[in-house]
Parts: C-alpha cells; sequence; structure tokens
C-alpha cells in the first residue's frame, strides 16, 4: 500500500496512475470515477488536483494528485477484488491503529494517574513543612518554657523539704 503513497510540497498524495496500477484499472476509468464522484466541488478541489504527466511516447496526460480523504472516497467505491481486498486492508489497518491507541491511552492514564497522586502527596508534604516552618518555633518557646518552669519546680520542692 506504501506505493500508492508519495509525499509532494510536503503532503501525502497518490496519482490516478498509481491508484490504476494498485486496483488493476485503466487510469482513465479512475479519472472517469473521479469526475462520477457525488461530492462538494470544495470537496472535489481540495482533494483532487488536476495536473498533468507525460507518458511514454512524450505526450502530456491528464492526472490528479489526490490527498488520502479523496483517495478514501474514491477506492470505497471501487469493485471487484482488488478493491475487497483494500478494504479488508483498510478495515484492519484503522483496527490496528486503534488497538493502539486504546492501549496507549490507557498506559497515559495510568501514569497520569500515578504522577497526580505522587504530585498531591509532594504538595502535602510541601504545605506541611512550611506548617511545621511557621510552628515548629512557637512549640520550641512552649517546650523551653515549660522546661524552665520544670526545673524551677524540681528545685523548689528539693528546697522545701
Amino acid at each position: 500500500m506504501q506505493e500508492l503513497i508519495t509525499i509532494q510540497n510536503g503532503q501525502a498524495v497518490t496519482t490516478d496512475i498509481l491508484i490504476a496500477k494498485a486496483f488493476n484499472k485503466r487510469p482513465s476509468s479512475v479519472r472517469r470515477a473521479i469526475k462520477n464522484l457525488n461530492c462538494s466541488e470544495e470537496f472535489r478541489l481540495h482533494n483532487f488536483a488536476h495536473t498533468y504527466y507525460v507518458d511514454q511516447q512524450g505526450k502530456k496526460q491528464p492526472s490528479y494528485l489526490i490527498t488520502k480523504d479523496g483517495f478514501v472516497l474514491l477506492v470505497m467505491g471501487f469493485t471487484g477484488k482488488y478493491a475487497t481486498g483494500f478494504k479488508i486492508q483498510y478495515i484492519e489497518a484503522f483496527n490496528k491503529m486503534e488497538k493502539y491507541l486504546q492501549s496507549t491511552q490507557q498506559q497515559y492514564n495510568q501514569v497520569n494517574f500515578y504522577f497526580n497522586v505522587k504530585k498531591d502527596g509532594i504538595s502535602d508534604c510541601a504545605r506541611s513543612m512550611v506548617f511545621w516552618k511557621q510552628e515548629k518555633p512557637v512549640l520550641l518557646n512552649i517546650l523551653a518554657t515549660l522546661e524552665k518552669h520544670l526545673q524551677l519546680d524540681l528545685f523548689q520542692d528539693a528546697g522545701t523539704k
């Protein structure tokens, strides 16, 4: 299927010639199918660029540069052994991509959940550290004061006996 695709001006495209070879059709039949597509003129203009190529006899021949969307619309209307084979490959490719995306999405969700749990835990620790930084001097002061009172009480108790 990759032999159908070329890159032109940074865009993946194919041609009526390549489609004709892949589906065992005449290029003129493919061009006729393009002209007979039941689509909007806007879609046609965006997905089927009329162009020319020079054939083996050196003659200028009409052709089309076709985008992925144009290609799919066109060949989904084809019938016969080659078309059925393509449609099955297309369905399998979609299923494979869907499975990959679901698997990747599941992995992403798991890692994202773990990340957020850890982030929340760290945030809680950071809040606790800020609170501790404020609370620690107060508690140390209270402890020091209480220790002084304890020491005084011990000496006062010892002197009265």
